[in-house]
């Protein structure tokens, strides 16, 4: 037989802590309720703090206003309002008793008189301040906007720096009137119809010297050293900041219910997969150590800001035989290095199209050590380039042009050691991206392409015979595309000792899209169509699929070799 049930205790409500989220009975010293982890909301004898009964709809304050609806309850009521002489702007009230609204060293109830004073569209702080039955009411002008709460985990990361860097500039006018946030949750930032953010509901903002010694906070939205009794700097603003950008990213509020325990890093995966670069930037701002996250504000707005001005390189290549062709003369080389890691972002790229010329297989060799010296003779300068140099744009056209020379010299070496191979030679153009740069060298007809708001640009000039007789006015643009000679050269890889080589730099604009080809496109496909189908895909992979599909859709005479660029 089983033992007959004991007596329980019963719960005796007058020892517990009731939380007023969802009415768990948790012990007295709990910091967090067992139930739904929100923490526990206590006044200076541990009772927890008992909600208001919401006025009448309909009451009038202090004579002036109305309301309307009430929208929010719990330790204190939040109603809409409209001024009795109908002024056509509504309000928000929020509601406290007397003691409530006294009972923290800080709050939007106590610097009333600091907040008052302050002027900035991106904060919707209290202009008016009255009494009625014992209660304290705060009257804020209200603004129209969805709450950042509805976008949480459906927000893009380039939107979300956006907003960051708004939010840098909205909480440092407090910090210039000697104020702290302290927090920043999501459902207290209003996103209006033109983009902009407005902050609303500072319950826990406070003096910089100030200590709380009971802060009301929301879970999630603070440091943690908000939760301490303690003297705050802007360093847990940054923390507040990043908390609300975390949220809205990843999709879920930071896990602090250990916070009093352990310190936790926060965490991304699985629920959410940022670029490591926006990780990085949310990771230290949400540093557990104050000293280790940004020094302020101005300095996250500073690494939002390059986050949402930086681009990210995406790029394919194809190379194809052609319809005629029995072999393949075309080389192509695509490097990149440095993109997505979480310790820093120093990205270069360097991507190559050589169309190699000669027979008997010489066009494949000559083209191979075109590429291969010319990757060589970059890595080897990145290897030994220093962090100024890294930057200084002319000194890499420089480079660039010498590694083509170096090339040059190769193929007509290797020329004179293989006599069989006489007359081998090629076309080349290379392009270097680092630093927000791009740097471009080539010799011969292959191309380089820019793709800007639809509208495509011939970076490169073809050294041919063609193309110079349309640069003195004996052809036109027209002709040369079915002259006779429109596929000799007057300058190539590997025809002479000493070659000129063409370069160029420029700032690459986040945007653009960049196409190097062989003349196996350019002979087929006119530029029309190549803007389209360079403006058409989402994709590099698929823009290069279709351009070699239609250079062989219409004849397919030559090799066709493209690397296509987005800078995004």
């Amino acid at each position: 037989m089983g033992s007959a049930p004991q007596p329980t205790e019963p719960i005796d409500l007058e020892e517990r802590c009731v939380c007023v989220e969802c009415g768990q009975a948790n012990v007295i010293g709990e910091t967090f309720c067992t139930a739904c982890g929100v923490a526990l909301e206590e006044d200076g004898e541990g009772a927890s703090v008992t909600p208001l009964e919401p006025l009448p709809i309909g009451t009038v304050l202090a004579d002036t206003y109305r309301l309307t609806a009430l929208f929010s309850t719990g330790q204190e009521n939040r109603y809409r309002a409209v001024r009795q002489t109908d002024d056509g702007q509504s309000y928000l009230i929020a509601e406290r008793s007397s003691d409530q609204a006294n009972v923290h060293s800080g709050g939007a109830f106590q610097l009333f008189e600091q907040l008052s004073t302050i002027q900035h569209p991106a904060l919707m702080l209290p202009q008016d301040q009255c009494e009625h039955d014992g209660r304290v009411y705060l009257v804020t002008p209200s603004q129209s906007g969805l709450p950042l709460s509805q976008r949480i985990g459906r927000t893009a990361e380039r939107e979300a720096a956006g907003w960051g860097v708004q939010l840098c500039q909205a909480v440092d006018v407090l910090h210039r009137h000697g104020l702290l946030c302290v927090e920043l949750p999501p459902e207290n930032v209003l996103l209006d119809k033109t983009g902009r953010l407005h902050l609303a509901q500072f319950d826990a903002v406070r003096l910089k010297e100030a200590v709380a010694e009971s802060p009301v906070l929301t879970d999630g939205y603070a440091a943690p050293e908000a939760y301490k009794t303690q003297v705050l700097n802007e360093a847990a603003d940054v923390f507040a900041l990043g908390a609300c950008l975390y949220a809205v990213l990843v999709g879920r509020r930071l896990p602090v219910e250990g916070w009093a325990v352990q310190p936790e890093p926060p965490v991304f995966y699985p629920e959410k997969v940022l670029t490591p670069e926006f990780e990085r930037v949310l990771s230290r701002a949400l540093a557990f150590e104050p000293a280790e996250r940004h020094a302020d504000l101005q300095e996250l707005k500073h690494d939002l800001l390059a986050l949402s001005q930086s681009g990210h390189i995406r790029s394919a290549w194809r190379t194809d035989v052609g319809q005629v062709r029995d072999h393949n003369e075309d080389a192509v080389l695509v490097k990149e290095v440095g993109q997505g890691s979480i310790a820093g972002n120093d990205f270069r790229g360097l991507y190559i199209v050589s169309d190699g010329m000669g027979g008997a297989e010489a066009g494949e060799v000559a083209s191979q050590i075109a590429i291969q010296t010319v990757a060589r003779h970059v890595e080897a300068a990145w290897a030994d380039a220093g962090a100024e140099e890294g930057v200084d744009i002319a000194a890499w056209e420089g480079r660039l042009r010498e590694a083509v020379e170096t090339a040059n010299t190769r193929i007509v070496q290797y020329g004179k050691d293989h006599p069989e191979s006489a007359g081998l030679g090629a076309t080349i153009v290379a392009v270097l991206i680092q630093a927000g740069q791009l740097v471009l060298a080539w010799v011969g007809d292959s191309r380089v392409y820019l793709l800007e708001n639809g509208v495509l640009h011939q970076l490169s000039h073809d050294h041919s015979l063609v193309a110079r007789l349309v640069e003195i006015g004996q052809l036109t643009e027209e002709e040369a595309l079915t002259h006779e000679h429109r596929n000799v050269l007057i300058r190539s890889l590997g025809s002479k000792e000493n070659v000129k080589v063409d370069t160029l730099s420029q700032p690459l604009k986040r945007g653009v899209r960049l196409l190097l080809c062989s003349d196996g496109l350019t002979s087929h496909v006119l530029d029309p169509a190549i803007a389209d189908i360079m403006s058409r895909h989402r994709t590099p992979y698929a823009a290069a699929l279709e351009l070699t599909v239609a250079a062989n859709t219409a004849g397919g005479s030559d090799n066709t070799s493209v690397v296509v660029v987005f800078h995004e």
